[in-house]
C-alpha cells in the first residue's frame, strides 16, 4: 500500500470538488506568488497568514457543506503520525481575533504535529493529477482553472489525512480547508502554468494597454546609463552619435550624468507623434527609433507601482507597448552636468527614421559627440540655489524688509513681538496641537532675523508675506519684497516700496516684474532661486544659507493671528 493506492481514491473525488471553487479566488490562487512576509508558526500557517483572511473565508463558505460530508480513504502507511496523548488542551491567541480556518489549523498543529506538512508532501506527490495542460480562455479563466484544480487536490488530500487522525479537531471542515489552502499556497508557485497562460497574459496586457498613458518611474543607473529593454542589460553602448540615447537589441539605453544610483523619469506613451517639440526646461532633447522584438520593455530596476500608480497600473511596473514593431522615443533631460538628472520620455509607434537632435546644450552631450564643450556659464541665480536642498524647499515665503525693526515686522505680520515661541518645542507637540489652525491646517509661524539693516522674515509653509496688503504695509519705510512657493506649484513675487505696491504675481503669467531681465521664468527649473534673486536685486539683500541656519539656531518664532485668508491668495491646501 502507498501513494499508488492513494491516487485512484483522490482522482475519483477530484472532479466533484473542482467546480465548487469560485472563479475569483481560484484565479488568485492560480496566480499566487508568495512575498515571504509571514513567518509565523509552521509552513502552512505562514502561507495561510500571507494569503489573507478574505480568501480563506470565501473558500470555506463555498466548500463547507460539501467537505462536511466528504470522506476519502487513505492507506495507513501514508499517515505515519504519532497519535495525541492528550485529549484536553487550551489555546491563547495573541494578536487579535483569528479566522475559523486559522484557529482550526492552529489547533491541529498543536494536537497533531506534522499533519499539515504531510498534506503538503502528498499534494506535491500527486501534482500531476491536478494538471490542466489544455486550459484555454482569458488570463483569468486559465488562472482559475489552474488554481481550482490544485486547490481541489489539496482539499481532497487534506480531508483524507486529517480525518484519518481520529480526533474531532482534525476532522473539522475549517481545519481541512485551512490546511488545504496553506498547502496550495506553498505548492502552486512551484508548478508551471498551463501552456496557454503566457498567451492569455499577453492578450490581457494588450487589451488593458490604453493610449495615451502617463507614468512616473525610477531607473537604476549602472556605469552612467539606464535602459528600457525586454530583458537584456546592455554594456559598452556607443553614445557618440547623439550624446544621449542609443538603440540596443531589444530596446534603448540612455546615457546619464549620474554614475551609479537612481534617476527619476516621467514617461508618456502616445498613439501618435507629439504635437510639438518642448525644449523649455531641458538641456538636451533627442529622438531615435528602435525595433521591439516582442514589446513590453521595462525600465532598468523599476519596481511594481504603488499608491496612485499602483491603482492606475494594476500593481504592475511600467512597460512599453506590448507589441513588436518599430517605435520612436524622444528623450528630454536636464541636470546631467551636475549629476542631478531628470528625464522626460515620450514613446510612440512609428516607422524607423534617422536620429534627430532637437536641442544640445549640456557639456556632457558635447563631449560624447566629440564636439567642443560650450563655455561654463554661472547662472545669475546660482547664489540662491541652495534653497532647493534646504528645509524650506517644499513650501515657504521669504520676505526681505528695509527700514523696520524686527518688532515692527512681527506686528505687521500679525504676530505678538512680546510672545516668542520655540520652533523646536512646537514641532515636538502632538499633531492635534500642531495641525489645529483652521486657516492654515497648522500653526502659522514667522521667524525673523535682523542683519545688515534689513529684517529677513521666513515662513516655513506659510504665505502671509506674499499678501499684497501685508507687504505694502511692510514697505512703509523703504522697500519690501517676498517670494512664495508651495508644493502645488503656486509661485508669487511681491514687491512694494514706500507704501506702494510695485508688482505682485508670477512672472511666467503676469509681466512687469522688476529686476528679472536675465532670469528665465519660462524655464521652470530653479524657480525658487530665481525668485529669491529678484527679491535680492529689488531690496539690495537676499538670504543666505548662513542666515537660515542662524534663524534655526535662535529657535524663536512668532505665532501669527488667525485672520481670514487674503482674497488675492490661492489656498495653499488646494490646487486652486
Amino acid at each position: 500500500m502507498g501513494i499508488k493506492e492513494f491516487e485512484p481514491l483522490v482522482t475519483a473525488v477530484l472532479p466533484d470538488i473542482v467546480p465548487l471553487v469560485p472563479q475569483e479566488p481560484a484565479a488568485r490562487l492560480g496566480r499566487w506568488e508568495p512575498k515571504g512576509y509571514s513567518e509565523r508558526g509552521t509552513k502552512v500557517q505562514s502561507a495561510l497568514d500571507e494569503i489573507g483572511d478574505v480568501l480563506s473565508e470565501r473558500l470555506l463558505g463555498a466548500l463547507e457543506l460539501t467537505v462536511d460530508r466528504l470522506s476519502v480513504d487513505i492507506p495507513d502507511d501514508l499517515v505515519a503520525l504519532e497519535r495525541p496523548t492528550v485529549t484536553r488542551f487550551g489555546m491563547v491567541s495573541m494578536g487579535g481575533e483569528q479566522t475559523a480556518t486559522k484557529q482550526a489549523v492552529a489547533i491541529v498543529e498543536q494536537v497533531h504535529p506534522g499533519a499539515t506538512d504531510l498534506v503538503v508532501e502528498l499534494v506535491q506527490a500527486l501534482l500531476d493529477k491536478a494538471a490542466v495542460p489544455d486550459a484555454i480562455g482569458s488570463e483569468k479563466e486559465v488562472a482559475a482553472q489552474h488554481g481550482a484544480s490544485h486547490f481541489a487536490l489539496a482539499v481532497v488530500v487534506s480531508t483524507a489525512v486529517l480525518r484519518s487522525l481520529g480526533t474531532a479537531v482534525a476532522a473539522e471542515t475549517p481545519a481541512i480547508i485551512g490546511a488545504a489552502l496553506g498547502a496550495t499556497a506553498i505548492v502552486v508557485p512551484t508548478v508551471p502554468k498551463p501552456a496557454g497562460y503566457a498567451a492569455a497574459v499577453l492578450a490581457k496586457r494588450r487589451a488593458e494597454y490604453i493610449l495615451p498613458r502617463h507614468s512616473s518611474a525610477s531607473a537604476v543607473v549602472r556605469d552612467n546609463m539606464f535602459w528600457i529593454t525586454e530583458g537584456s542589460s546592455p554594456s559598452d553602448v556607443d553614445f557618440s552619435g547623439n550624446g544621449l540615447v542609443a538603440a540596443v537589441d531589444d530596446g534603448v539605453a540612455i546615457r546619464t550624468g549620474t554614475a551609479e544610483g537612481h534617476v527619476r523619469l516621467t514617461i508618456r506613451v502616445l498613439d501618435g507623434p507629439p504635437d510639438e517639440v518642448d525644449l523649455t526646461g531641458y538641456d538636451e532633447v533627442v529622438e531615435i527609433s528602435w525595433t521591439a522584438p516582442e514589446g513590453g520593455a521595462v525600465v532598468s530596476g523599476d519596481q511594481p507601482a504603488h499608491g496612485y500608480h499602483h491603482h492606475q497600473m494594476g500593481g504592475r511596473r511600467w512597460e512599453s507597448p506590448p507589441w513588436p514593431g518599430d517605435y520612436r522615443i524622444r528623450v528630454q533631460v536636464s541636470g546631467r552636468d551636475d549629476g542631478e538628472d531628470l528625464y522626460s520620455l515620450i514613446i510612440w509607434q512609428a516607422p524607423a527614421a534617422p536620429d534627430v537632435v532637437h536641442k544640445k546644450t549640456d557639456r556632457l552631450g558635447h563631449r560624447l559627440r566629440g564636439e567642443p564643450e560650450p563655455p561654463l556659464v554661472i547662472p545669475p541665480d546660482a547664489d540662491h540655489r541652495w534653497i532647493e536642498k534646504s528645509g524650506i524647499s517644499q513650501a515657504a515665503t521669504i520676505t526681505v524688509i528695509q527700514g523696520l525693526t524686527p518688532e515692527e515686522v512681527v506686528a505687521t505680520f500679525g504676530g505678538d513681538p512680546a510672545a516668542p515661541v520655540s520652533m523646536r518645542e512646537l514641532a515636538e507637540r502632538p499633531a492635534w496641537e500642531r495641525l489645529s489652525n483652521p486657516r492654515y491646517g497648522y500653526v502659522p509661524l514667522l521667524a525673523v532675523l535682523a542683519v545688515d539693516d534689513y529684517v529677513l522674515a521666513v515662513e516655513d509653509n506659510g504665505f502671509e508675506g506674499a499678501d499684497r496688503e501685508t507687504l505694502t504695509a511692510l514697505s512703509r519705510k523703504g522697500k519690501a519684497a517676498s517670494v512664495y512657493w508651495n508644493v502645488n506649484a503656486n509661485f508669487r513675487l511681491t514687491f512694494a516700496e514706500n507704501g506702494n505696491l510695485v508688482y505682485s504675481g508670477s512672472p511666467r503669467m503676469e509681466p512687469g516684474a522688476p529686476n528679472i531681465e536675465d532670469l528665465d521664468f519660462e524655464d521652470y527649473r530653479h524657480e525658487h532661486a530665481k525668485g529669491m534673486t529678484a527679491v535680492a536685486r529689488f531690496t539690495g539683500r537676499g538670504i543666505t544659507e548662513e542666515d537660515l541656519a542662524a534663524i534655526y539656531a535662535a529657535d524663536q518664532a512668532y505665532v501669527l493671528e488667525d485672520e481670514p485668508l487674503p482674497s488675492d491668495m490661492p489656498n495653499p491646501l488646494t490646487l486652486e
